[in-house]
């Protein structure tokens, strides 16, 4: 019985894993392209994380789905090896810091953007932007390093892991949930406010496309919390459980919820192709291009 449970969970595991890989290389890729062939795109700094992420996304995606299928594979085989599954763990959660503080990133733009529009307007480029996410990414992959104290149980490994995703989370959801208020706020004030109908058209339109904006990153950061729920639940059990990490059990539930994680990585390029139509356009005709390539 415990043989059959294992073959269904490698089965779906590899299923999984396989099709997000395949599906995330593609719809990174045509981010990434759509943004390198779009001037409208390049030119506009809302849009300029989005590619960053999608960077970042993309090197998630080609690297540490590969990994986790050949864990499941190892882990069926029954041939473990503590320094495969140590370089695993510390090359896809160095990844994944590197996507989670370019989501942080794209989301403090943003709210300077809609809190202290002149102060963005003035002082917030496109070297800035980079230069706080190189500080995050420094921080999180510096903390992180020291975490592997233990590498037996990887106990301090978790509870950083569990300390960082929470307050990361936490700054998201409260930055996206003050952003909708004040969004929502402008846009009674600009219905209650404009006098003339071309003014108010031109107001309203802004901020339908400001609202829109910020929805599109709630969607994101919401898909980020539902996709790392099940890694900080994983964290929760292993430091209060101290059980080793290379037991069968504990690795099982391992790889499940990295799975869950590193799906969000593709989830976010869906998100951002459904929300925004400059971008769903510049995607639909490098599709058509591929198309027409492979007829002729």
């Amino acid at each position: 019985m415990q043989e059959e449970g294992d073959f269904h969970n490698v089965v779906f595991l590899c299923v999984i894993n396989i099709f997000f890989m395949v599906a995330g290389i593609f719809l990174n890729s045509v981010v990434i392209i759509s943004f390198w062939r779009s001037r409208q795109l390049r030119k506009q700094l809302c849009y300029f994380m989005i590619f960053v992420l999608s960077c970042f996304d993309l090197a998630v995606v080609s690297i540490t789905h590969p990994f986790l299928i050949a864990s499941t594979v190892y882990y069926f085989l029954d041939v473990v090896s503590k320094i495969r599954e140590n370089i695993r763990v510390s090359i896809s959660f160095a990844l994944c810091d590197f996507s989670m503080t370019a989501l942080l990133t794209l989301n403090v733009e943003r709210f300077l953007a809609l809190t202290r529009p002149y102060f963005h307007e003035r002082s917030v480029t496109k070297t800035k932007l980079v230069c706080l996410q190189s500080f995050f990414t420094i921080i999180s992959v510096g903390m992180l390093s020291l975490s592997f104290v233990n590498t037996e149980t990887l106990l301090a490994f978790h509870i950083f892991t569990f300390v960082s995703l929470s307050l990361v989370l936490c700054l998201l959801v409260y930055g996206n949930f003050e952003m909708f208020k004040i969004a929502k706020l402008k846009s009674a004030d600009g219905r209650v406010t404009q006098s003339t109908a071309t003014s108010t058209k031109r107001i309203r339109r802004k901020l339908i496309v400001s609202l829109k904006n910020i929805s599109t990153r709630f969607l994101v950061v919401g898909c980020f919390v539902l996709c790392t729920f099940p890694l900080i639940a994983y964290s929760v059990v292993r430091f209060t459980s101290g059980a080793p990490f290379f037991d069968r059990q504990v690795l099982l539930l391992n790889i499940w919820s990295n799975t869950f994680v590193y799906i969000n990585s593709t989830l976010n390029c869906l998100i951002f192709f459904w929300r925004n139509s400059i971008l769903r356009r510049e995607g639909m005709k490098i599709i058509n291009a591929f198309r027409a390539h492979d007829v002729n």
